[in-house]
Formats: C-alpha cells, sequence, structure tokens
C-alpha cells in the first residue's frame, strides 16, 4: 500500500520582534553581513514594520512590535503542497478552515496558530 502524499516543509525561518525593523535591518546589513530581502513598503506605505532579511541561504523575519508586547516569538515554516498540509491540520484540529489564507498581500497562502506555550507557528506556501 502506498503512502499518503504529504506537505513537504523546505525550511524554517524565525520572526523576531523589533521595536524599529527600520533600524534593525540596517543594523544587520552592517554588522553582520545580511541583506534586505523583502519589506512591507512592498505593499503599504508608511514606516516599516516588517521585514525579511537573508544570508546565503538563510533567512529571518523581522516584526514591529511595542516593547511591552514582545512576549513571544513567532516561527514560519515553507512548505510545498500547503494544501495538503492543511488538510492535515484541519483533520488533527489544529486549525479551522477559515484561519486559512490562501492569498496574501505578500503573495503567499499560509495559515498561523499559537502553540500551548504561546509561541506562533506559520505555514506558508510562495504564490
Amino acid at each position: 500500500m502506498s503512502k499518503p502524499a504529504t506537505a513537504k516543509l523546505k525550511f524554517i525561518s524565525p520572526v523576531l520582534a523589533s521595536a524599529d525593523v527600520d533600524r534593525d535591518v540596517k543594523w544587520y546589513e552592517e554588522k553582520l553581513g545580511f541583506k534586505n530581502v523583502y519589506d512591507s513598503s512592498a505593499y503599504q506605505d508608511g514606516k516599516i514594520d516588517y521585514a525579511v532579511i537573508g544570508r546565503d541561504n538563510l533567512y529571518m523575519h523581522l516584526q514591529f512590535q511595542f516593547p511591552e508586547d514582545m512576549i513571544s516569538t513567532d516561527v514560519k515554516f515553507e512548505v510545498e503542497n500547503i494544501e495538503l498540509l492543511y488538510q492535515e491540520l484541519i483533520d488533527s484540529g489544529v486549525i479551522k478552515e477559515e484561519q486559512i489564507r490562501r492569498q496574501t498581500s505578500w503573495n503567499t497562502s499560509e495559515v498561523s496558530f499559537f502553540i500551548l506555550s504561546k509561541n506562533r507557528i506559520t505555514f506558508l506556501e510562495d504564490l
């Protein structure tokens, strides 16, 4: 009997809280050699509140948070065949269909949820 098709997890990206995303992007660029791969200026005007920075094949996300709200960590998993994973998560009772965002402003299909430790997990696929 063949094993049913499953989603493939491609890589993991931490999401770090930042009180000033633009400042922190510049620090990572100047001090650690990261590059700004993508930021919120691509889809909204005003102060940058979200950025993806990378070096080599590793990426991390910086997300604006007020300092008093910096209480959890986010982890993002990039996935192939995310619809299969959505069904796994629905079948196991982890998410409900209405939590899925199949077309975001930043061209992903994704779902996020908090785990027991109050950290957020996001599974996404680039569109």
